[in-house]
């Protein structure tokens, strides 16, 4: 029995401890007075032009002196020339080919037809990859980033050992009784 209140009381004391260390941070940059220090770990980022970057997996993007560097999920477009026959063509509403699975059985998302002939379609294409990028911070206008609470984990701490005093209290006074 003693094993699972301590089991029990440990696991709450680790979540209860690591949810209030660190948060979130979404900020403005407006100029330098407003970069995060550097070595913060970045969740995302919005740049000026209005591009929206996500940083993922297990290492998020990092500030450094005057820039943003990290792994991110990058997208772009690419001209592809598909083979015939065309198993499946999908189109939108407006008409428009919105998919299509040529000749080897690849699905393509098509956001244009540059050219198209009866064995032969030119299309333009989304492709997404992550990639390693960097960003200069004068192009950042908001950056949602870790920070550390230290009033927060100090009273997580405190409390973790406060609680842990009253269940050692209540089994040796138990202890004691019998």
């Amino acid at each position: 029995m003693l094993r699972k209140i301590l089991a029990a009381f440990t696991i709450l004391a680790f979540m209860g401890v690591s949810t209030a260390c660190t948060t979130w941070t979404t900020r403005g940059v407006q100029d330098e007075r407003d970069y995060p220090s550097p070595g913060r770990k970045v969740a995302s980022v919005v740049k000026a032009n209005g591009d929206v970057v996500d940083f993922e997996g297990p290492e998020l993007g990092r500030v450094l002196i005057d820039k943003v560097e990290g792994r991110a999920m990058v997208l772009s477009e690419e001209t592809v020339e598909l083979k015939g026959p065309f198993s499946l063509v999908r189109k939108r509403r407006d008409g428009s080919v919105s998919e299509v699975t040529d000749a080897s059985g690849r699905v393509h998302y098509v956001v244009s037809v540059v050219k198209e002939g009866p064995d032969r379609m030119t299309i333009l294409e989304h492709h997404s990859e992550m990639q390693r990028v960097s960003i200069p911070l004068s192009e950042v206008r908001l950056i949602k980033y870790r920070t550390t609470n230290a009033l927060l984990t100090l009273a997580a701490a405190l409390g973790v050992v406060a609680v842990g005093l009253a269940v050692a209290t209540a089994i040796a006074f138990k202890g004691w009784l019998d």
